[in-house]
């Protein structure tokens, strides 16, 4: 038996090394049959699971997913559902999905997995009946007890493709049965979803009492929505009503002091925490960064100097406050310090761009070349090439962009990132049949790729008439999508192009709450006119006019439209 498991294992291995697909599954074929009769139960157990495992490890995923559920009946590794159920999703290929989950219940009813997966896949598949069934199933053999058990399946969901159908499976389920631990992990799904507005909605339905996680998640949603004050008034009463120091509370706190401008309160909480830990190094590191991010260069720069102690982090974070502050060769040693092999790729991408200021965008996209060159790593060159795009789009070198992305495109296998950066390339130059076959050819990869889908629908939506097609694809997009700003500006502006101006006014209105983008404003002041709310237009345009007052070009606009707005 020894003697025949190495041969089988042999010819199967070198079998896969050698075939392409189409040979892989007429040999798969052709062996069985040689062996029909003469091979038990057991070993053709053992020789489809070779198969599979094989299979997977040349990447052949197609084939070890058909070879998986033709054989699911004698199939039983536990560890090979965990891999193939991973695949099947990736695949979208949602029948054998339900294959999978119906036979991984029936031979392991009391898993964690097997539940998560069949609730997964068939939320995936739009398939809600059957997604009850599961959950029931779920509730009943699981018996769930706590927010533990309850968060292991939320965040199972937290990277399925289709969003809108999870989150009504769970608000029509949450209607119905009252849950208080079911409801937190389902709202901190949801503020992972980016639904904010719907995380506000649910935590105000089953009450705060005071739960930090609740408090931050609010607070954060809040601070997100551009709600500022109400996020400091929410921190602030969390904090008072401890009688303990919470130091993460705080950092939020400080990012909302910041947000709002409002100095002395920042101080003022700074040197509190200082007080309570004057020799934490973390506190100072933290505080600093927390300044970075709200563009207050000079003061964070101020705090790192009192760190002694050298590290990646810290020298990073240095080099990017004096590439703000004008520093630019402070900015490069600080950079060329960093050790860490990830924060050193971040190192190399941000030295390319102080090379800009000292030199100019030649040389800047020359030390990427050499980047490029030097690493082995294909997410890591993938990295420096898209630097390099990001640089030229920046000063709409577009014919650059598309040498560029041809050049590796042609020296790589298919890569979506650069297919779309091509296409977004050919889109500013208004070349749009070479923009959708790029956009499509990432579809091909990816059907389900949101951002693409938004793309290709909202480029027709602007340069065509092909309005319908784009809606489909819009729409699409939303669904995986759908607390995605620039989706939902999308929407509104192709259900403008239909003359379907209310609901383009609920598609605008949700995109401008979560994001101030200024095509996004001008956007929702076009719609707000064809609906003649003029009222709330004269509203918006003055809040954007105070909120821009450098924003000449965009200035004008408002003014144009505020002109334009009848007595």
């Amino acid at each position: 038996m020894h003697n025949y498991l190495n041969i089988l294992l042999i010819i199967i291995t070198l079998f896969v090394a050698s075939c392409t697909k189409n040979t892989t599954e007429t040999y798969q074929v052709d062996y069985e049959n040689q062996f029909d009769g003469n091979i038990d139960y057991k070993y053709k157990h053992l020789y489809n699971s070779l198969y599979v495992n094989i299979a997977l490890e040349r990447d052949l995923k197609e084939d070890a997913l058909k070879t998986f559920v033709d054989n699911i009946d004698i199939l039983t590794d536990i560890k090979l559902y965990e891999k193939i159920s991973k695949i099947s999703l990736e695949l979208y290929n949602y029948k054998n999905s339900e294959i999978i989950a119906k036979k991984w219940l029936a031979i392991n009813p009391d898993s964690y997995s097997a539940h998560q997966f069949a609730i997964k896949s068939s939320l995936e598949s739009s398939n809600i009946y059957l997604a009850n069934e599961y959950f029931e199933s779920y509730i009943k053999k699981i018996k769930p007890t706590g927010k533990n058990d309850y968060g292991k399946l939320i965040y199972s969901l937290s990277d399925n493709k289709n969003r809108l159908n999870v989150i009504e499976f769970f608000e029509n389920y949450l209607k119905k049965n009252k849950n208080r631990e079911l409801h937190i992990s389902f709202i901190e799904l949801l503020y992972l979803y980016n639904m904010l507005s719907n995380v506000i909605f649910h935590i105000d339905s089953i009450g705060l009492l005071n739960e930090r996680n609740l408090v931050r998640i609010y607070a954060d949603s809040l601070l997100l929505l551009y709600e500022n004050k109400n996020a400091k008034d929410l921190l602030e009463n969390f904090l008072s009503n401890r009688s303990s120091s919470d130091r993460q509370v705080e950092y939020e706190l400080l990012d909302v002091y910041l947000s709002l401008n409002d100095m002395v309160s920042a101080d003022k909480l700074i040197k509190n925490i200082f007080i309570k830990d004057p020799n934490n190094l973390e506190n100072i590191y933290r505080i600093s960064r927390i300044l970075y991010e709200n563009k207050k260069y000079s003061l964070s720069e101020k705090y790192l100097a009192a760190i002694v102690v050298e590290s990646d982090e810290v020298n990073l974070l240095r080099g990017l406050n004096d590439y703000e502050l004008g520093n630019y060769t402070e900015s490069i040693e600080h950079y060329k310090r960093v050790n860490n092999y990830n924060l050193k790729i971040i190192a190399i991408t941000n030295t390319s761009s102080v090379l800009i200021k000292t030199n100019d965008i030649a040389t800047a996209i020359s030390f990427l070349d050499d980047q490029i060159n030097k690493y082995l790593e294909p997410a890591t060159k993938q990295a420096f090439i898209l630097k390099q795009i990001s640089i030229l789009n920046e000063y709409e070198m577009y014919d650059e962009i598309i040498e560029l992305s041809t050049k590796h495109l042609l020296n790589n296998m298919i890569n979506p990132n650069l297919l779309y950066a091509r296409a977004m390339a050919y889109e500013s130059l208004k070349e749009i049949k070479l923009m959708e076959d790029d956009l499509s050819a990432v579809l091909k990869i990816d059907q389900k790729n949101a951002n693409t889908l938004n793309a290709l629908g909202y480029s027709l939506t602007i340069h065509t008439k092909r309005y319908d097609e784009a809606y489909k694809l819009i729409y699409e997009a939303y669904l995986y999508d759908p607390g995605n700003a620039a989706i939902l500006d999308s929407l509104a502006w192709v259900e403008y192009k239909r003359a379907n101006y209310v609901d383009a006014l609920k598609f605008a209105e949700a995109s401008y709450v979560k994001d101030k983008d200024k095509e996004i404003v001008l956007h929702y002041c076009e719609i707000l006119i064809k609906n003649k709310s003029y009222d709330k237009l004269r509203n918006i345009i003055q809040i954007e006019l105070e909120r821009n007052p450098d924003e000449k070009v965009f200035i004008e606009k408002l003014n144009i439209i505020n002109n334009a707005i009848p007595l």
